[in-house]
């Protein structure tokens, strides 16, 4: 039996960025809950989900295979700057990712196939050009995690019981990505990227990030208020999703950073998760 050694694979695992496979899957596993899924479509929720992840872990290294240069500066330990993935390497891997996400589609909705190609779509020519532009690069990131809650309620026939998770997601990518943006400001400006920081400053940019994050917490309210979720909802998105943006925000006007705006990129990542929780449990 052909044994792959562990060094081959980490590195791969480390460019689909394992975390965001989860929180992908998982979104979709969610979203498909919240549409009205039952026990007997368990076959299309895991089908959909592990399309999702696979699309977008393919996005990941796509997105590492066109910033390579970029990276050279701002992440050098990455699987490709660093050499432990060659770039034709990782271009076979998004390939195969993306058409393995892809291929699980036939065994769903014709409607969540389409979502699917035109997600896998987006991704590549977000990565290839729409990152370097100001701010409409974020929107695209925020619109493609929407689009994960509207894709798992697509893949079980119900797309507007979706809607809401799809807006908080919207806001809350599109927070975070201007953060990162500021995160890697000294590469991009190496690299003639001219993202929304790069262009118009830090100042604004935070500024810009804690409009999107303060809409985040002013979005809660609606589902609740409307009846849409219950009092668990309520308990949990205050405590472990708006608390967390309120500290986020404090600490963003009062280090700047590369190293705290990496955390805090982190902490807003696994506070969706928290969100995911929220919503499932009201």
């Amino acid at each position: 039996m052909l044994k792959i050694p562990l060094e081959k694979i980490k590195p791969y695992i480390t460019l689909i960025r394992l975390s965001n496979f989860i929180i992908t899957a998982a979104s979709v596993f969610v979203s498909c809950i919240l549409a009205g899924a039952t026990r007997a479509m368990i076959a299309e929720m895991l089908a959909a989900s592990f399309a999702a992840g696979l699309i977008g872990g393919g996005g990941m290294v796509i997105n590492d295979y066109f910033d390579l240069e970029i990276d050279r500066i701002n992440k050098p330990k990455r699987p490709l700057p660093s050499g432990a993935v060659t770039r034709r390497a990782a271009l076979t891997f998004w390939i195969i990712l993306s058409s393995s996400g892809l291929f699980l589609n036939l065994f769903l909705p014709s409607t969540a196939g389409i979502i699917a190609i035109g997600a896998a779509a987006i991704i590549f020519f977000y990565s290839k050009v729409l990152k370097r532009t100001p701010l409409f690069g974020n929107l695209t990131v925020g619109a493609l995690t929407a689009l994960a809650f509207i894709y798992g309620g697509a893949a079980v026939g119900n797309i507007g019981r979706a809607v809401m998770p799809a807006v908080f997601a919207f806001l809350i990518n599109v927070g975070r990505e201007i953060i990162k943006d500021m995160e890697d400001v000294e590469g991009d400006i190496q690299n003639d990227a001219v993202t929304f920081p790069v262009k118009f400053g830090m100042r604004r940019a935070a500024a810009l990030a804690t409009i999107f994050l303060f809409a985040v917490i002013g979005s809660t309210i609606i589902p609740f208020a409307n009846q849409q979720y219950g009092s668990m909802y309520f308990i949990i998105v205050n405590i472990g999703v708006n608390a967390v943006l309120i500290v986020v925000l404090a600490s963003l006007w009062k280090n700047q950073s590369q190293q705290n705006l990496h955390r805090l990129s982190s902490i807003l990542k696994y506070d969706m998760f928290i969100g995911l929780i929220a919503i499932y449990l009201g």
